[in-house]
């Protein structure tokens, strides 16, 4: 059996984490087994997917943006011409299947899968289907989604309610060991701040204002994202640590953290569910990101922020700090928001396809 996986997303470190979990998970079926990755040339996933010793090859795709109808013409060639590069790519790569969880990137890439008669699973991860899958869906073999409120937009023969998936490794982290590495103050509580794979910079203006204040009561972890590092964050100093990027030790950051303050994009939030961590989002305003914090705010799985300002989210942030019982409430609801074995379901449609 051909058991060369190959991987598709980026851009966004929203489906790369998904399908990290579902690399792994094919790895425990075929442990020899190849996989590779086919992603955008600058996209922050380069990094993970490497750091998971897979082949990376970078793809350049158009993105299609339908409140700006009057690029398409530019579009249409561009896209020709990625479904060209991303059909040699396929050539030489030999995939057995291919798998995606959105990004425009996968999509010239599961066009040309599908007319060389290689296998597509895609996967839904938001509430609301964005147009990248809803423009591979046609092609794919199987459709898998998180939330039952996706299944009406695809197909119903081919699709199905999967849940989730959380990278296992972030169930390993070990709490002590990130307060040493950061120098935390073990009578605090830590907040950790992620503003999503490409970081957040309107959340780093915010936290630039507030830090200092925070830094008086708790511990705080903030991952900026690469290149938006502000001076005036690393200048709080104390028990406020600022980074750009976290690869390694991202297990024991969440570990010893007590509340998660974040965007609110599905393969952070799988994470939060496994892990139980009480959550503040924070959606990108006019996104899919809205439908996915209300989808969690109506089943009382995370507080909501969506006006955003140094006032309101340093309430939200010490409101809840200072409520054991509500923090206790969020965990629970938000373990069980959905079933997060979704990458073993895929892997294991995938490898019993083949003939594995």
């Amino acid at each position: 059996m051909n058991d060369h996986l190959l991987l598709t997303g980026g851009g966004t470190l929203g489906p790369v984490t998904p399908l990290l979990a579902v690399g792994a998970e094919w790895r425990k079926r075929a442990p020899d087994a190849k996989i590779s990755w086919i992603g955008t040339p600058k996209g922050p996933e380069r990094t993970l997917v490497e750091a998971a010793h897979y082949d990376f090859h970078p793809l350049r795709a158009p993105k299609f943006d339908r409140t700006r109808l009057w690029t398409l013409p530019c579009v249409i060639p561009l896209f020709a011409l990625s479904c060209i590069r991303a059909f040699r790519l396929l050539k030489k790569i030999e995939p057995a299947a291919v798998v995606s969880a959105g990004a425009f990137v996968s999509v010239p890439v599961a066009m040309m899968a599908r007319l060389l008669g290689i296998p597509v699973w895609l996967h839904q991860l938001d509430v609301q289907p964005g147009l990248a899958n809803k423009l591979m869906a046609p092609f794919a073999k199987k459709i898998t989604v998180t939330w039952p409120e996706s299944l009406s937009a695809f197909n119903a023969k081919k699709s199905e309610v999967a849940g989730a998936m959380a990278r296992k490794m972030v169930s390993a982290g070990e709490p002590t060991l990130a307060r040493k590495r950061y120098g935390f103050d073990e009578n605090k509580k830590t907040l950790f701040i992620i503003g999503g794979g490409t970081g957040a910079a309107s959340l780093n203006d915010v936290f630039a204002i507030i830090g200092p204040e925070l830094e008086k009561k708790m511990n705080v972890l903030h991952l900026t994202g690469k290149g938006k590092a502000l001076t005036t964050l690393n200048e709080i100093g104390g028990t406020y640590v600022a980074l750009e990027f976290l690869a390694e030790g991202i297990a024991d950051a969440y570990a010893a953290a007590d509340i998660v303050v974040a965007r609110a994009g599905m393969g952070t939030i799988a994470e939060l569910a496994a892990l139980g961590k009480p959550a503040i989002l924070v959606p990108i305003a006019h996104t899919h990101q809205e439908a996915n914090a209300r989808a969690l705010k109506e089943r009382d799985a995370a507080e909501v922020v969506t006006y955003v300002t140094p006032q309101t989210l340093l309430q939200a942030i010490e409101k809840l700090s200072g409520d054991e019982n509500r923090g206790s409430v969020l965990s629970d609801n938000i373990r069980k928001l959905f079933p997060l074995n979704a990458d073993e379901r895929i892997a294991h449609d995938i490898f019993t396809t083949l003939g594995g």
